[in-house]
């Protein structure tokens, strides 16, 4: 079966000890072009290892809480072909995250011939801050990350628009992410002039800014060589400059034990009070027309804690309470 997704390809055909099997073009013919095909291949995979960490921490409490790690899934590779609205946020987040750590290990110096980036001009903006310092270089890290990932769709079907669509998405939001930064100069710390860089924000916050679009995704069609949208019983193209995740199947219900889509189901998931309020454990039970058990617990957490001169912190041990809520037939 044709395997047209390629963030899985790369992931899971890519060995540190030879190229990966996904290459489609060869980087170089010299030894220096291997070994940096080398290099950005084992971090384009720690890139998708951190996508798949964050997409695990982003749906812990949501009722498809992202088990795509089952180890029965990634023996059938074909389930990643699939199009549905899951499939997007993995695409999504693996192509941002893999953007995030090229561009990250840019700055870091651990990629050769990539370190800051030229802010245009380095030109001052206002009297009181100019541009400088070592800014992130977006734009190496999308380069790469299509080099990698996006080259390998060389389809015009549905998926592969599918697949392409989110991808990018996925890096709109790594961009747009990026914050100002700033370091004070003048007398006695007056900050009378600041030099300015742009900067990745942690992860987490792109993460968690997928997530909002996630649940906010279009279902389309592929019409034309295109994907399409409805609007008001009209179809239009969906635009490519958009920030909006699109899905083209229409999920199982993942409330049920599904092995086939790696789907554990609600029954007998535990939901605590410590990391989610009980209300929302409680809503994830009923959204899947089952019953709830809450059952207190407790657990010691450091307390109470203070400076000591000099210098340790001392703490006393407090018991703390929380609930945690199991889903059950009644």
């Amino acid at each position: 079966m044709k395997l047209s997704t390629a963030i899985w390809l790369v992931l899971f055909l890519c060995v540190p000890e030879r190229l990966c099997i996904a290459r489609t073009e060869r980087s170089a013919s010299n030894s220096k072009g291997e070994e940096a095909f080398k290099l950005l291949s084992s971090i384009v995979k720690e890139g998708g290892r951190r996508g798949l960490q964050e997409c695990e921490n982003q749906f812990k409490n949501e009722i498809w809480n992202c088990t795509l790690n089952n180890k029965e899934i990634f023996r059938e590779l074909p389930i990643f072909v699939k199009t549905t609205l899951p499939y997007v946020f993995i695409h999504a987040i693996s192509s941002a995250a893999i953007t995030h750590e090229i561009t990250l290990q840019c700055r870091q110096g651990k990629i050769p011939g990539c370190s800051c980036a030229v802010v245009k001009k380095q030109r001052r903006v206002t009297d009181d801050w100019q541009w400088g310092g070592c800014s992130d270089d977006i734009r190496y890290g999308e380069k790469e990350t299509r080099r990698f990932i996006d080259r390998l769709e060389n389809g015009n079907d549905a998926r592969t628009a599918f697949n392409l669509h989110n991808n990018e998405v996925g890096r709109k939001i790594v961009r747009s992410s990026v914050q100002k930064e700033c370091k004070c100069h003048g007398v006695t710390g007056s900050c009378s002039m600041k030099t300015c860089w742009r900067r990745l924000v942690n992860f987490n916050a792109i993460g968690s800014k997928l997530k909002e679009i996630y649940f906010r995704a279009t279902q389309v069609s592929f019409e034309n060589n295109k994907l399409q949208e409805r609007i008001h019983k009209k179809t239009r193209a969906v635009s490519k400059r958009e920030r909006k995740l699109v899905y083209l199947e229409s999920s199982p219900d993942y409330c049920l034990r599904n092995v086939s889509v790696g789907a554990p189901g609600m029954l007998g998931r535990t939901c605590r009070s410590d990391e989610v309020s009980t209300t929302k454990c409680k809503s994830l039970c009923n959204s899947c027309k089952m019953w709830h058990q809450t059952q207190e617990h407790y657990k010691l957490v450091k307390c109470k804690c203070q400076f000591v001169w000099c210098c340790t912190v001392k703490c006393e041990m407090c018991s703390e309470r929380y609930s945690v809520t199991t889903c059950s037939r009644g």
